[in-house]
C-alpha cells in the first residue's frame, strides 16, 4: 500500500480513538505510525504495526470508556495482574457450557474467513507472489503495437527485434520467443508437446541456469544453424528416466533429429508447461514481415519501463525512416508480471469486494448473537462488578472470549478454505494460468491470522461496550427473562440485522446481474452451429512435406487425401479444414479494396481476419450464406482466385452494398492478384461470444495453402467418440503426426466462457451464503427477543391477546428492520452495480426483473425466519411463563 493510501485508512481508524485524543494528538499519532511503518521490514513486519496500532486505538477507546463511568466505592481492589490464562481457562469452560451457540459463531466465521481466503489465495498467487526468477521486478514485457491498425499488441517482427538488441541502452539483455508445440516421434509413437523457439539470450534474460549441459549459443542461433535442443526438467524425467546420460541423445522433432545439449529446471517452463527450447534462428534480413513473438527484457538497476520503453521508440526510429514512415508500428515495455495479470484485476477486484462484503455480514451476524448473549449476561456481568471487578477487567475477559473465538473460526475457515480452494482450482481446469502458483504460503497463514484478529474486533467491539457500559444496580436488579435489555442494546440488535440484510441484498442483485449477463451471453448466435462437431490440429513438418510454394506441393496431396479418407470414415457426415476455426487462433492482414469508402482522417485501419479454407468447411460448421455461393473444388485453380466475406467485412468497407459477390480484393504486396467475391457469409463469433465482430475473408485452401490446419468433422453421433478413429487414420497416413487441441465445437464454447462461468457462479454462491447467515441472524435475534420478552407476551395472553396478534407483534418487529435493510441494500447495490458495467454485457445496473427477484428473495426467506419464533411465542403459556418469573 502507498503511503498515501495508508494515511487515509489510518484517518479512518482514528475516528476509534476518543474525540478528546483525536483532537489534540491526531497529527502526531499519524506521524508515528506513518514513520513506523516506512520503516517495516517486509509484509510480516507492516502487519505487526498495523495491528499495533488498532490495539493502541482500541486501548485508548475502553480507557475512556471505563474514565465516564466511576467505579463504586467499597468494593475491594482488584489486582492489576493480566491473568490471561485464567482468563482464557473460563472462556473454555464458558463456551463449553455453550456448545451449541459457540459451533454456529465459530460455523458463521468459518464461512466468511473461508471465501476470504480462498479469494485472497487466488489474488496472491496472481499478483502478490512474483515470478521464479532472480530479480523479477526487472523484468519486462516487450512487443509492438499499432493503433491505426486498433492493436494493441501486433507481436514483434524479428528484424525489428534485431535492431533493438543492437542498439538499445536500458537493457541488461533482450530476448523473443515464439511459443509452439511440436510433433515429437519415436518408437512408442507420435506425441505433440507444448514447447518454444527462443533467442540465445532467454535463459540470461530469465536468469536460468541449466541442472545439466548448457543452453544455445549465438552461433547456434542463426538460420541453418545445428538441430540442437535444450529440454525442461519435466520432459527429462518422463522420457529419459532423469538420467544424467542424456546429454548427447536425441529426439526427432517435427520430422527432424536435434541433439539434446542440456536440462533446464522447471521454472523454464514459463510462460506455462513449454517443455523443450530450439534455437529461434530469426533472420534479420528477411523481406518478409514477421509480427507474432513475444518479447522478454531484462532491465539495468535504475532503469524503470517507462525509460525503456522510451529508448526502445529511439532504437526503432531508423526502422521508421526506412520503412515504416508513419509510424504505424511502435515498440512499447511494461512490466512483465503487470502485463500477464492485466486481464485478472476487473474479476479479482469484484471477487474481493465481495467476500469482504461476505465477512462483514458474517460478523455482523456472529455480533448480534453475542450482543444478545452479552445483553443476557447483564446479571453477571453486574455480580462481577459488585465483587470487586473492574470494568477493565471484565472488558480482557470479552476480548478473550472473542479472540478465542476468532481464532477457532480462523482456523476452521483456513482448513474449509483450502479444501474449497482445492475444489476451485481442480474445476476451473484451463481457466488457471500455468505461470501462476496457488500454494498456500507464508503470506496466506499472515492474512488469516490479520483477518481473525480483525474478526474479533469486528464482531467483538459492540458486545464488550454494551456489557461493560451497563448500570450496576440495573443489572443486579434486572434479573428476570421478561424485558429485552435496554434500548441501546436494542437499538444495535436492530442495527446489526438490518446491516446483514443490506449487504446480502447488494450480493445478491450483484451476483444476479452477472447471472443474467451470463445467460445473456450463452444466448448470442456464434454463427455456425456446435452440435456434433469434432475439431483438432495437424501441423505437417517442413522436413518431410517441403514448402507450401513446392510445385509438386506435398501439402495439398496430403490435406486432400486425408479428407478423402475422413470422409470415407463411418460416422463421418462432412469434413472440412480450415487455418483458424472458430474461438481459436488469429491470423490478419490488410486488403487493397476495390471501390472501399477512404478512411477519414484520424479512423484506424481495421485488420482484415484472414482464413483458408476447403470448399466443405462452411457445410460442416453450418455457416450461413447470405449471398452468392460456398467454394467450389475449381475455385483457386487456373487462375480462378476466388474469395467470400463476412457480413462485418461489407459493412465496413462497403457500407450499403447489399451483394458484394463480383468485386475485387487483393493483398497489398506489389505481386498480389485481384480476387473476385464469391459469395457472403453471416458472421461467426470467432474471438468469442462477448468480444466485437472484425472485418474476415476466407480464401480457398489451394489458392493459399498451409502446413498447419485444424480439421472440423461433423458426425452422426458423439463427436468425441470420432477421435480415436481419426487419430488411427492419421497414424495410419503418417506415423509421425499427432494430433492436438482436440475438442468438440461445444467444449471450445465452454473454454471461452469459462471464466465468465466462474466468476458468475462465485460471486452468486457468495450472495447465497450472504443470505443464509443474514437468515441466520434474524432468526436467532428474533428468538432471543421473544425469550427475553416470555412474561410480558403471557401477560398480554393472560389479558386476552389472540394467537395471531402474537404472532402479527413479534413478526412486526423483525419485518420492520429487514424490510429497512433490504431497502438499503438494494438502493446500494444499484451503485454497486455500476462498477461491474463492463462485466454486465448490456444488462443495466436497474434490471427490474433482478431487483424484484433478490427483493423477494430476502423478504420471503425473513418473513419464514421471523414466522418460527412468532409462532413459538404465540403458543407461550400464561401460567407457565408468570410462575417461572
Amino acid at each position: 500500500m502507498s503511503r498515501a493510501g495508508a494515511r487515509r485508512v489510518y484517518r479512518l481508524l482514528l475516528w476509534l480513538a476518543p474525540q478528546r485524543i483525536r483532537n489534540r494528538h491526531a497529527d502526531e499519532m499519524e506521524a508515528m505510525f506513518l514513520d513506523a511503518l516506512a520503516g517495516a521490514r517486509g509484509m510480516r513486519h507492516a502487519t505487526l504495526v498495523w495491528i499495533a496500532a488498532l490495539l493502541d486505538l482500541m486501548r485508548a477507546r475502553l480507557h475512556d470508556t471505563v474514565g465516564r463511568h466511576p467505579s463504586i466505592p467499597a468494593i475491594p481492589h482488584e489486582r492489576r495482574t493480566f491473568m490471561i490464562g485464567t482468563d482464557f481457562r473460563y472462556t473454555v469452560r464458558w463456551l463449553g457450557r455453550q456448545k451449541l451457540s459457540t459451533s454456529l459463531v465459530v460455523g458463521m466465521l468459518a464461512v466468511g474467513m473461508a471465501a476470504n481466503i480462498v479469494v485472497f489465495s487466488l489474488v496472491n498467487g496472481l499478483f502478490l507472489r512474483p515470478f521464479p526468477f532472480p530479480d523479477p521486478g526487472r523484468l519486462v514485457d516487450v512487443n509492438e503495437k499499432a493503433p491505426r491498425w486498433n492493436l494493441e499488441v501486433v507481436g514483434i517482427n524479428y528484424p525489428d527485434f534485431h535492431q533493438w538488441r543492437q542498439a538499445n541502452h536500458a537493457f541488461e539483455g533482450l530476448a523473443i520467443y515464439d511459443a509452439s508445440s511440436f510433433n515429437v516421434a519415436d518408437d512408442r509413437g507420435a506425441d505433440r508437446i507444448e514447447g518454444a523457439a527462443v533467442t540465445y539470450d532467454l535463459p540470461a534474460v530469465l536468469g536460468i541456469t541449466p541442472l545439466l549441459g548448457r543452453t544455445f549459443t549465438a552461433d547456434e542461433d542463426r538460420p541453418k544453424g545445428p538441430p540442437v535442443v535444450v529440454i525442461g526438467e519435466a520432459l527429462w524425467k518422463e522420457r529419459f528416466g532423469g538420467k544424467a546420460d542424456v546429454l548427447g541423445r536425441t529426439l526427432k522433432l517435427n520430422g527432424i533429429v536435434y541433439t539434446i545439449i542440456g536440462v533446464v529446471p522447471r521454472t523454464a517452463e514459463f510462460p506455462g508447461n513449454v517443455r523443450l527450447w530450439v534455437p529461434f534462428a530469426g533472420d534479420p534480413n528477411q523481406t518478409w514481415q514477421s509480427y507474432g513473438y513475444a518479447g522478454i527484457g531484462r532491465l539495468k538497476p535504475g532503469i524503470s519501463a517507462s525509460d525503456a520503453e522510451k529508448d526502445l521508440l529511439r532504437a526503432q526510429q531508423p526502422i521508421w525512416d526506412a520503412r515504416d514512415k508513419e509510424h504505424i508500428v511502435s515498440p512499447y515495455a511494461r512490466p512483465l508480471h503487470e502485463e500477464f495479470v492485466r486481464d485478472y484485476r476487473s474479476t479479482a477486484s469484484t471477487l474481493l469486494t465481495a467476500v469482504a462484503l461476505l465477512l462483514f455480514v458474517a460478523c455482523a451476524n456472529v455480533a448480534s448473537v453475542m450482543l444478545a448473549r452479552a445483553l443476557a449476561r447483564r446479571r453477571e456481568m453486574g455480580i462481577r462488578l459488585a465483587v470487586g471487578a473492574s470494568r477493565m477487567r471484565l472488558a480482557r475477559q470479552l476480548f478473550v472470549e472473542n479472540m478465542v473465538l476468532a481464532t477457532l473460526g480462523g482456523i476452521a475457515g483456513l482448513v474449509l478454505g483450502r479444501w474449497a480452494l482445492s475444489l476451485l482450482l481442480a474445476s476451473a481446469g484451463d481457466q488457471v494460468p500455468a505461470w501462476a502458483s496457488f500454494a498456500f504460503d507464508g503470506r496466506v497463514v499472515a492474512f488469516s491470522i490479520a483477518l481473525s484478529a480483525a474478526t474479533a474486533f469486528l464482531f467483538g467491539w459492540a458486545p464488550a461496550l454494551h456489557a461493560i457500559r451497563g448500570n450496576l444496580r440495573g443489572a443486579m436488579s434486572g434479573t428476570s427473562a421478561g424485558t429485552t435489555g435496554g434500548p441501546g442494546g436494542r437499538r444495535t440488535l436492530s442495527t446489526l440485522v438490518a446491516a446483514e440484510f443490506a449487504l446480502a441484498a447488494v450480493l445478491l442483485v450483484c451476483g444476479g446481474l452477472l447471472l443474467r449477463a451470463y445467460d445473456r451471453v450463452q444466448k448470442v448466435d456464434p454463427g455456425f452451429r456446435m452440435d456434433h462437431v469434432l475439431t483438432f490440429s495437424l501441423a505437417l513438418p517442413e522436413a518431410s512435406y517441403g514448402s507450401e510454394d513446392d510445385k509438386d506441393n506435398k501439402v495439398m496431396a496430403f490435406w486432400d487425401r486425408l479428407i478423402q479418407r475422413l470422409s470415407a470414415t463411418p460416422g463421418a457426415t462432412s469434413v472440412g479444414l480450415v487455418s483458424c476455426p472458430p474461438l481459436s487462433c488469429h491470423w490478419g492482414t490488410f486488403y487493397d479494396i476495390e471501390g472501399r469508402v477512404p478512411l477519414a482522417p484520424g479512423q484506424a485501419n481495421p485488420v482484415t481476419l484472414f482464413r483458408p479454407a476447403s470448399p466443405g468447411y462452411f457445410q460442416t460448421m453450418g455457416i450461413r450464406l447470405k449471398t452468392g455461393r460456398f467454394f467450389e473444388e475449381s475455385d483457386g485453380r487456373n487462375g480462378n482466385r476466388a474469395i467470400i466475406v463476412n457480413e462485418t467485412f461489407v459493412k465496413t468497407f462497403w457500407p450499403g452494398v447489399a451483394d458484394p459477390v463480383g468485386r475485387r480484393i487483393r493483398g497489398n504486396g506489389p505481386k498480389s492478384q485481384w480476387m473476385t467475391v464469391v459469395g457472403m457469409v453471416g458472421d461467426v463469433k470467432h474471438y468469442g461470444l462477448e468480444r466485437p465482430m472484425r472485418p474476415g475473408v476466407y480464401v480457398p485452401l489451394v489458392q493459399s495453402p498451409s502446413r498447419t490446419m485444424s480439421v472440423v468433422i461433423r458426425t452422426a453421433g458423439d463427436p468425441a467418440a470420432f477421435t480415436s478413429a481419426a487419430r488411427a487414420l492419421v497414424r495410419e497416413m503418417d506415423p509421425d503426426l499427432a494430433l492436438y487441441r482436440v475438442q468438440t465445437m461445444e467444449e471450445a464454447l465452454r473454454k471461452s466462457l469459462a471464466q465468465r462461468a466462474l466468476y458468475s457462479w462465485l460471486l452468486a454462491v457468495f450472495a447465497g451464503m450472504a443470505l443464509v447467515l443474514a437468515l441466520g441472524g434474524t432468526y436467532g435475534v428474533t428468538s432471543y427477543l421473544v425469550s427475553q420478552r416470555t412474561r410480558e407476551l403471557g401477560i398480554r395472553v393472560a389479558l386476552g391477546a389472540r394467537r395471531r396478534d402474537i404472532t402479527a407483534t413479534v413478526m412486526r418487529g423483525g419485518l420492520v428492520v429487514v424490510g429497512a435493510g433490504v431497502a438499503l441494500g438494494v438502493a446500494a447495490s444499484l451503485g454497486a452495480a455500476r462498477l461491474l458495467a463492463e462485466q454486465l454485457f448490456g444488462v443495466p445496473s436497474y434490471d427490474a426483473r433482478v431487483l424484484s427477484i433478490a427483493a423477494a428473495i430476502l423478504v420471503t426467506t425473513a418473513l419464514v425466519t421471523n414466522w418460527l419464533p412468532a409462532r413459538r411465542a404465540a403458543r407461550i403459556d400464561p401460567m407457565r411463563s408468570l410462575r417461572a418469573e
